[in-house]
């Protein structure tokens, strides 16, 4: 494949995997959803350039080949003849179909096993990882039911191999797997039809060890009348079972910032703004910090103007930084055509009739439809005042992120409040 070719690959593949994972030598160097990269071409080459907070890393693409959600690079190291591997993977979790199944059944019989060492008054009824699309369960959670006379409790387990995604939201179908036991009232095998209505009291959750913040937190706030929530992190190397004290939320960490200058930070970039605005005068302009501008378009941020620092002298100057998603590259003059394109095709193609299958209209329909709202409140309500609008403010609860966020902390707002 030519340099061209090769970059081409490159750029399709990320443009379409904003959280993929990168990994090399086994080991995964970085997480797309935080790191940054660029791909360039220069003296004929093919370079890919990956670089977060705790590394900077520029690999020569030799070769490219995508096969099942996963783009294997061959890629020589800078002063290095041998050619080494280097895998991108769309989804984080690259075990194979088998790898999973084996998994998964090996899980059911060791939280059984914990199951009836924990709960030693109760039986254990068949645990299941099966497939049900009728009731929305896939293979990830082990499913059963704890019964004592004509008691008995839902349960749900997710095993530590699982994604952290797929931990975070045990808890959702945990709520539903207790509505499917209550709605039976019988065995879960449901071929014993002359055996009595239980009482389903309620959910026991299993998630692997120091992995439970977020399930806490939002077990927390559940409806205790309506059910009884208990909470177990499951440590499988030892059967070890700890549970979780919901009520014991920790302490809340609280920080103020200082309110941005919004009028000078526009000034000190002046020089960078009227640079952009030559090619795409109506773009927005979001304050970030006092050394930090973002533009966007229809709500997409394409580029920011930030203060660095010269090579030799260390003196201040300004820096536009450009590119759609983890993409970015420093504004040059030998790469000014291709940001010009690159805000071409973001007009051509992000507008209410551009092409549907085009990646930049795609992406980030939510930060577009923001972008609307606050260009004219008043298409909501009227009485709404336009001053008293601005993107939602970050509100964190261990992992989780709630809906209100504000520019100064995250550039991602979806909505608008006044």
């Amino acid at each position: 494949m030519t340099p061209e070719m090769l970059g081409r690959t490159l750029t399709d593949f990320l443009s379409e995997a904003s959280g993929a994972v990168v990994f090399e030598d086994g080991a995964v160097a970085f997480d797309l959803a935080q790191a940054k990269y660029s791909v360039s071409g220069e003296y004929n080459k093919c370079l890919l350039h990956l670089w977060s907070a705790e590394r900077n890393t520029v690999r020569r693409v030799l070769d490219a080949e995508v096969k099942n959600g996963t783009l294997r690079l061959a890629v020589q190291r800078l002063g290095q003849a041998r050619p080494t591997k280097l895998e991108i993977c769309g989804e984080r979790d690259r075990r194979s179909p088998s790898a999973k199944k084996a998994a998964r059944a090996g899980y059911e019989h060791k939280l059984r096993r914990a199951l009836e060492r924990q709960f030693p008054g109760y039986a254990v009824a068949r645990l299941t990882s099966g497939v049900d699309l009728e009731k929305s369960f896939g293979p990830i959670y082990a499913r059963g039911l704890l019964t004592a006379g004509q008691s008995a409790f839902a349960v749900l387990g997710v095993n530590g191999s699982e994604t952290q995604a797929s931990i975070d939201a045990s808890l959702t179908f945990g709520i539903l797997w207790l509505d499917v036991c209550r709605g039976s009232q019988i065995s879960p095998d449901r071929r014993d039809l002359r055996r009595p209505s239980r009482l389903v009291e309620g959910l026991i959750l299993f998630v692997p060890a120091g992995c439970s913040a977020l399930v806490r937190e939002r077990m927390a706030n559940l409806n205790r009348t309506a059910a009884k929530w208990r909470l177990f992190e499951f440590n499988e190397r030892d059967d070890a079972v700890v549970e979780i004290d919901c009520s014991d939320r920790g302490n809340v960490a609280t920080r103020l910032v200082h309110s941005t200058n919004e009028t000078a930070a526009l000034e000190r970039f002046a020089e960078s703004i009227a640079r952009v605005q030559t090619i795409l005068p109506n773009c927005e302009i979001a304050v970030l910090s006092g050394a930090e501008i973002a533009f966007r378009w229809r709500g997409l941020e394409f580029a920011r103007a930030r203060m660095g620092a010269e090579a030799v002298t260390f003196r201040s100057k300004q820096e536009i930084v450009f590119g759609v998603g983890a993409e970015e590259q420093v504004l040059e003059e030998r790469n000014w055509t291709l940001f010009s394109q690159l805000l071409g095709a973001l007009r051509d193609a992000r507008h209410p009739y551009g092409p549907r299958q085009d990646r930049l209209f795609r992406m980030h329909p939510e930060r577009w439809l923001e972008s609307l709202v606050r260009a004219d409140v008043g298409v909501i309500d009227e009485r709404l005042e336009a001053e008293s609008v601005y993107s939602q403010v970050p509100a964190f609860s261990a992992a989780d992120r709630a809906d209100d966020r504000h520019p100064h902390a995250d550039p991602r707002g979806t909505a608008c409040r006044r």
